[in-house]
């Protein structure tokens, strides 16, 4: 498994580096991580600063001292940050690129900006996201999974079960009378897991395909201190 990680913030990518280590523990022998910075001239009117190499790394190459997998950095400056990410995905042949997005990235086409053109430009590459919001350790996750569609959740998320060593709780249909709809003995997969369950405050971290979040984004972005890895498979 070769994963790609993409990020702006050094923080970010120390947190993407620790994300992946956890989702791939079960396969550590076979993990190879690529840590990609690609430097934007616009980047301080961007309110991130220029950094030097060794600034940007330091943090995830500490995070990957004692690693027992490969472990590379790939960190050049471009006006062109999607084109960069796209090339190295490619370049690299990776099997998934997970990408660190602030939700300022939030807008109304979804996963906005340069998230939302990776998406459409590596369309035929698993891409997961982290939309951050101030996920710390120890890491409580949750998955919703609303219905069939939402399998490739489970083989994704079985090596973060294994690294937190307890299983990963998930939301899936409910009975359509908390909604006062009738044949309350029919499960719905379109509606994703009840209300009043996400509002689980001891969760950090909900793992949910595109599909859901695009169907729910409204509702799942009023959580606060929620932040949302989404798993987009390639096509």
């Amino acid at each position: 498994m070769k994963v790609l990680i993409s990020f702006a913030n050094p923080k970010m990518g120390a947190k993407l580096f620790g994300l992946t280590r956890a989702l791939f523990s079960k396969s550590k022998e076979n993990l190879s991580i690529v840590a990609l910075h690609v430097v934007s001239v616009e980047s301080k009117s961007e309110g991130f600063p220029i950094l030097e190499e060794d600034e940007i790394f330091q943090a995830v190459r500490e995070e990957a001292a004692g690693s027992e997998f490969s472990f590379e950095t790939v960190g050049f400056p471009s006006d062109w940050i999607v084109p960069g990410i796209v090339e190295i995905a490619k370049s690299k042949e990776v099997d998934l690129l997970l990408l660190g997005a602030a939700r300022s990235l939030f807008s109304d086409d979804l996963l906005g900006g340069k998230v939302g053109d990776v998406l459409r430009h590596l369309s035929e590459l698993d891409i997961a996201v982290l939309a951050d919001n101030g996920l710390l350790a120890p890491i409580e996750p949750i998955i919703y999974s609303p219905g069939l569609d939402s399998a490739p959740l489970f083989p994704f998320s079985s090596g973060l079960s294994t690294f937190i060593e307890k299983p990963i709780p998930v939301l899936s249909g409910v009975n359509q009378s908390e909604f006062g709809l009738n044949q309350t003995n029919q499960f719905k997969p379109w509606i994703p897991f009840s209300l009043n369950a996400a509002a689980d405050q001891t969760k950090n971290l909900a793992i949910l395909d595109y599909s859901t979040y695009k169907s729910f984004h409204s509702v799942l972005l009023d959580r606060q201190g929620l932040s949302f890895l989404i798993l987009r498979k390639g096509i």
